[in-house]
């Protein structure tokens, strides 16, 4: 039996009544709660401190903040996926390896130059030069560290070329689908 590590759009799907999404993700996530007829195992639903960050970044950035309605999110949230993931030495090792496997295989010629590597710690390649969010790398690496389900809706974006390109061992799942 897997588990699952939410993110931060799917969060949003399952918890908005008004998304077109809604229904689809609400199902998913009713269905995977039933426990195994064999063994009784019920799975559990994670979710990344980063996407708390991102959440927590989303509420501070709303152009019209309600105070009531985020603290509902934020309710939904904690008692939806109440076990959160901390990052861990073991996280950062895998995401060192997947966003090296991207600066190798996305970023500027010269920029992997080795005369260049130094440089990369003062300035580094950009998330848009690698084509994958920085946040997107930690919440894969935290899936496949612990091997865990990743819901997104973003499959075929940037979750879906790591998946594809470079790591089949994350799995992923689109809930919204």
């Amino acid at each position: 039996m897997s588990d699952y590590l939410l993110d931060t759009n799917i969060l949003r799907y399952w918890y908005d009544t008004g998304c077109p999404q809604h229904a689809n993700v609400l199902g998913r996530a009713q269905g995977v709660r039933r426990p195994d007829p064999l063994t009784g195992y019920v799975p559990r639903l994670f979710i990344s401190v980063v996407t708390l960050g991102e959440i927590e970044y989303g509420h501070r950035v709303a152009p019209k903040p309600d105070a009531r309605k985020q603290s509902e999110y934020t309710r939904f949230v904690r008692e939806q996926c109440p076990e959160t993931l901390e990052i861990t030495t073991h996280v950062a090792r895998q995401y060192g390896e997947l966003k090296a496997w991207l600066f190798n295989t996305f970023s500027d010629r010269m920029k992997r130059a080795k005369a260049k590597r130094a440089q990369e710690l003062v300035e580094p390649t950009t998330a848009k030069e690698l084509g994958a969010d920085e946040n997107d790398i930690w919440i894969a690496a935290h899936a496949m560290t612990l091997n865990l389900v990743l819901v997104t809706h973003d499959s075929r974006g940037n979750f879906g070329r790591l998946q594809h390109q470079f790591a089949p061992e994350l799995y992923v799942e689109d809930w919204a689908r």
